[in-house]
């Protein structure tokens, strides 16, 4: 069995304008990455595509600065400059050589605060997200993602409600600049630093990131997360012409600050969690019927879902939903074997470490679990938990949450 896992010590301080920063100093080479978290996601803008709009435009062009200036600015010091948006929070990532932080932390510092939203990029933006839209909306296994989480969560529901054709038409500049006003501009932004950011580093980012124009308070999660699933448990999208069937089987969850969740960690690796699961080898191994199947246990902040996923050929689709639910009952009437579990175990076990090596791959982690207030302690419970549970223990979870009546399905094909 791997042995303990060693997690990197998380340092806390905060900048002038209180804004929180946590430093995870480790590595052996003098690279940084900087993530500024901004509570600027999907859940806290008022209309669908708004916040992945603003964090995908804040690279295309400052007041001072144009698009090509900041690429080649970043390409020229070798850095990397991302943006990512999520459901509650939108994500600026920065990878560099420490010694370059001096030269393009202004520059970070730009992007973030002085976006100019032309109205060309915007447009340009738009057009292509569009015409990416329309194309995933002919494949199946989007049909049935889309369709899943409006089942499960309900229209209404920020992780439910889907974007459509006609919201691509609804995003103007004003809305663009209204948004990174209230959600950007703010003293809850957090930062995370991993790797060997020098002694300076709190000088620096107080130098570009704790004077008083980050100072509003930003507009909370507005929208209600009552979840209303769907009342039919079945959902079939017809696509025609369509040789395969995608399935999303699942239901909703809690999320990772529930006593069961670790637990059920374990639960879903055995159903369909790595490549040797229940359902790798039944339906794809023992019966053909598929290339791959996977499940996964996922943790918002305002809930989760367990899904099952899939893409088979259509007329294979019943055979293949008997086949999942089969290995489904069969955890909730009997015992996994103890050697089943020593190989979870060690798979397991082997994936946290490999989370853990490094500064890098540790602040993602971090930063994740910071959305919940959680930290690596969550994960020290988790390695508790992967040594000490038993198949007994697997089958009570199982009983309670893996009845397939509990579990909505989804087919997008035939």
């Amino acid at each position: 069995m791997p042995g303990s896992i060693v997690f990197l010590p998380v340092e806390k301080f905060k900048l002038q304008n209180e804004v929180d920063v946590s430093l995870i100093e480790a590595g052996s080479q003098e690279v940084t990455k900087i993530d500024w978290v901004f509570p600027a996601g999907a859940v806290q803008a008022n209309k669908p595509l708004l916040s992945s709009v603003v964090g995908n435009l804040l690279t295309e062009g400052t007041t001072s600065k144009s698009a090509l200036e900041i690429a080649d600015t970043f390409d020229f010091y070798g850095a990397y400059l991302s943006t990512s948006s999520y459901y509650h929070n939108a994500v600026v990532t920065l990878f560099c050589l420490t010694k370059n932080l001096p030269d393009l932390l202004p520059l970070v510092e730009d992007v973030i605060k002085n976006p100019v939203f032309d109205e060309n990029e915007i447009a340009i933006y738009i057009n292509k997200r569009r015409q990416e839209f329309l194309m995933e909306s002919e494949k199946v296994k989007t049909l049935a993602a889309r369709k899943f989480y409006e089942v499960i969560f309900g229209p209404e529901h920020p992780y439910g409600r889907g974007v459509s054709s006609s919201d691509f038409d609804n995003i103007t500049r004003d809305d663009l600049i209204r948004f990174h006003q209230s959600q950007y501009q703010t003293t809850e932004m957090n930062i995370v630093v991993a790797g060997q950011p020098g002694k300076n580093i709190s000088e620096l980012l107080n130098r570009h990131f704790g004077d008083g124009d980050f100072h509003r308070k930003a507009q909370t999660d507005r929208r209600s997360f009552q979840i209303k699933s769907d009342a039919a448990k079945f959902h079939l999208i017809e696509k025609q012409g369509a040789l395969q069937s995608a399935l999303r089987i699942g239901r909703p969850m809690f999320n990772n600050t529930h006593p069961d969740f670790i637990a059920l960690m374990v639960l879903n690796t055995i159903l369909g969690g790595y490549f040797g699961s229940r359902l790798m080898t039944s339906v794809r191994e023992e019966k053909g019927l598929t290339y791959g199947i996977g499940s996964s246990l996922i943790s918002y902040k305002k809930g989760g879902v367990w899904t099952i996923s899939s893409e088979v050929a259509g007329e294979m689709r019943d055979e293949a939903l008997a086949a999942i639910r089969q290995e489904m009952v069969r955890l909730t009437t009997s015992l996994v074997s103890e050697g089943e579990m020593e190989l979870v175990r060690n798979f397991m076990l082997g994936e946290m470490l490999r989370y853990f090596d490094g500064p890098f791959s540790s602040s993602d982690i971090y930063r994740t679990l910071q959305e919940n207030k959680l930290d690596f302690d969550f994960y020290r419970r988790m390695e508790m938990e992967l040594r000490t549970i038993t198949p007994e223990r697997i089958l009570s979870l199982a009983k309670k949450y893996l009845q397939p009546d509990d579990f909505y399905v989804v087919v997008a094909g035939k």
